[in-house]
């Protein structure tokens, strides 16, 4: 094996298993805390009014259920404000919101007609008339269970630092294999997301239901209208400012996830151009003791994951293709006599040429990925086994691949000043 190609392989490999490590240790470190945390009772004594904002672009098929999960929220009626906004839409969103308002008239719904201006934009709208003390975005395709919003309200008791509790996001109803993988993607981002909320270091706050103080987001100037992952940039600026984020762990929120490749695709190449833009735009706080582990640990480590899946497609191709070409190079050496070639095979098989150092720090590495989706179950009480085990398989050996090369596009793409819309 090439020399530098050994060295980036170890780096690769290390790499990986310092943050996979990092974070089991960080589990291994609040765990009695985490179990404390699961058997603690906390009354509500006041109930501050919540805006909910939804904004909608052509989500006609979702749109009332996502209403009806609000309006069947266990918090006091006259507590609760729904804003809907829709935002341009073509389809019949307009109508499904209008029908289902009207059917609600005695609920406190307002409603917004706008033409197309993005969902930054259309947020920033509902903004400026929600009277909330807390507000809270709701994706037009989720679904919120009907505790979830007393559950994260809790959090904010005595901590007027506080600017954000994010939800735990599940796929709701998955049905292909694509979803399916997305659903072990979302539990495994729960339990690492409730790992982060205790080191203060959460660095998204998800569309589906995350719930901020309403003036702490109005003082920083509400949200992007630029930026491709608004979600991401408010966290990133809520933590630039020293204000806190938590997530619920047991705040569940239901999400349609992409059902296709295609879909897949289209979401995370904006999920990832926009982490890399925000890491970008935030620079100033790698490594800057001034934002604690946020800076020093969280940020490296989001960046360090892109190099990584790069990284990795690279030696996907190099021990895939070289060999590869190297045989097709054999058999023009002998004027194509595939008769000859396949006599003179050698079947003594070497894997990637690897050396047992290596194939230790492999195992080890797969090792640390299983017990992280272990926990990731025991996190949720879900069952390992509950859609089926083999595409399990599939998820740990194709989908992290599949989001790899993703990656890599999305790279080549900024390189070349490609951008995407929402």
């Amino acid at each position: 094996m090439n020399f530098t190609v050994e060295i980036l392989l170890w780096i690769t490999y290390l790499g990986l298993l310092y943050i996979l490590v990092f974070w089991l240790l960080s589990f291994l470190d609040n765990r009695e805390h985490m179990k404390q945390e699961s058997k603690k009772r906390t009354k509500l004594t006041r109930f501050p009014l919540v805006s909910i904002i939804i904004p909608a672009h052509n989500e006609e098929n979702t749109i009332a259920g996502t209403i009806e999960s609000v309006l069947k929220l266990n918090y006091p009626r006259d507590k609760v404000e729904i804003i809907i906004i829709n935002d341009g839409s073509t389809d019949d969103t307009k109508k499904n919101i209008e029908k289902i308002t009207h059917s609600n008239r005695n609920r406190k719904i307002i409603f917004i007609d706008q033409k197309n201006q993005g969902k930054a934009k259309s947020l920033n709208n509902a903004l400026k008339i929600a009277k909330g003390e807390f507000f809270a975005c709701l994706d037009a395709d989720s679904f919120v269970e009907k505790n979830t919003l007393i559950k994260m309200i809790k959090f904010y008791n005595q901590n007027p630092h506080l600017a954000i509790v994010t939800p735990a996001m599940r796929v709701k109803d998955p049905k292909t294999l694509t979803q399916k993988f997305q659903r072990l993607e979302y539990l495994a981002s729960m339990f690492m997301a409730r790992l982060m909320g205790l080191l203060d270091v959460v660095y998204v706050a998800p569309g589906p239901f995350s719930l901020y103080r309403s003036k702490i987001i109005k003082k920083l100037g509400g949200f992007d209208i630029n930026n491709l992952t608004e979600d991401q940039e408010i966290a990133y600026r809520v933590q630039k400012h020293h204000y806190g984020i938590k997530q619920c762990y047991n705040a569940y929120v239901h999400t349609t996830a992409p059902h296709n490749i295609k879909g897949l695709y289209k979401q995370r190449n904006r999920w990832f151009k926009g982490s890399m833009i925000n890491l970008y735009k935030y620079k100033q706080l790698f490594f800057n003791k001034k934002y604690g582990d946020f800076g020093m640990l969280q940020l490296p480590i989001n960046l360090a994951t892109y190099i990584l899946s790069v990284c990795a497609i690279f030696f996907f191709g190099y021990f895939t293709f070289k060999p590869l070409f190297r045989e097709i190079h054999n058999i023009y050496l002998i004027n194509f006599d595939l008769l000859h070639y396949i006599r003179s095979i050698d079947f003594n098989f070497n894997i990637l040429g690897l050396d047992l150092g290596m194939m230790f720090i492999a195992y080890t590495l797969f090792f640390a990925a299983l017990i992280v989706f272990y926990l990731s179950h025991k996190n949720t009480d879900e069952k390992i086994r509950k859609h089926g085990i083999i595409y399990i398989i599939f998820y740990f050996f194709f989908y992290y691949t599949m989001l790899s090369v993703i990656s890599v596009i999305v790279l080549i793409q900024l390189i070349f000043g490609v951008r995407q819309k929402w």
